[in-house]
């Protein structure tokens, strides 16, 4: 079974080579940041490419082809509310090709993760992170894609941290703040990011801020410190300013 694309030719090109395209010219013009150590975890929005994709860029710029071997994406759910996490059961079809779910019977065996082919159907907050991945780490990796509803952060972060290794990424897929003015937003989202660098879980003006919550458990567990990357709003990228949607790319890392 493969989930096809819901949003290819909406929040992205759906033909392969103007897709392709748009990444790279993302990529090229990412600044060449480094992180203080180890890649742990991305925080990625995941708004439309026009909006969003130069901010995501930043944070894919990152990667290596055949860094990491696994991905556990999170993203909160847009279209079907329900409790706990729910975790694709099937290969993602992008138009840049299939990407690969692992083996995820050790993750729904206890009943914290579940599966519903519903809450991934029309999800776009996990699809549009795909493509990024293909083009920075190539189609060898295997994915374990969770929508979240709501559920208990801490409790999730442990029993995401049992399944980590060297060879894995968690990617959180979240926008910032919504419909504020330009100047509102731009004060709205320093106060967020400024919070979650301080490990802050409370008052975050997020759409992920639940998966957000979930990593900053598990970067609790494990030691990892938390690197802005960039930030924007649609009014700096395609939008106008009186209406905005707020994004950040910030990083994870382990000290080496």
């Amino acid at each position: 079974m493969t989930r096809p694309p819901a949003v290819a030719g909406m929040f992205y090109p759906k033909n392969q080579k103007e897709l392709q395209k748009q990444i790279q010219e993302f990529l090229a013009q990412a600044e060449p940041l480094k992180l203080k150590g180890k890649l742990r975890a991305l925080i990625v929005p995941h708004a439309g490419y026009i909006y969003s994709g130069i901010v995501a860029a930043q944070a894919y710029h990152l990667l290596k082809p055949h860094q990491f071997k696994r991905v556990i994406l999170l993203g909160s759910s847009h279209y079907v509310a329900f409790y706990g996490a729910v975790i694709a059961d099937e290969d993602l079809l992008t138009p840049l090709g299939k990407v690969k779910c692992g083996d995820i019977n050790n993750w729904t065996k206890d009943g914290l993760v579940e599966i519903s082919p519903k809450a991934h159907a029309k999800e776009h907050s996990l699809e549009v992170q795909l493509p990024f991945l293909q083009e920075t780490l190539g189609n060898q990796f295997e994915l374990y894609a969770v929508v979240l509803g709501t559920v208990n952060e801490e409790k999730l972060a442990k029993f995401i941290s049992e399944k980590l290794d060297d060879d894995t990424l968690v990617v959180v897929s979240s926008d910032l703040s919504h419909y504020l003015s330009y100047d509102k937003a731009v004060l709205k989202d320093n106060e967020t990011i400024s919070k979650i660098l301080r490990g802050e879980d409370s008052g975050l003006d997020a759409c992920g801020r639940t998966p957000i919550k979930v990593l900053m458990h598990l970067a609790e567990l494990k030691g990892w410190k938390p690197q802005l990357l960039d930030y924007r709003n649609s009014g700096d990228t395609a939008g106008d300013k009186g209406r905005v949607v707020g994004y950040a790319s910030m990083g994870y890392y382990m000290l080496e």
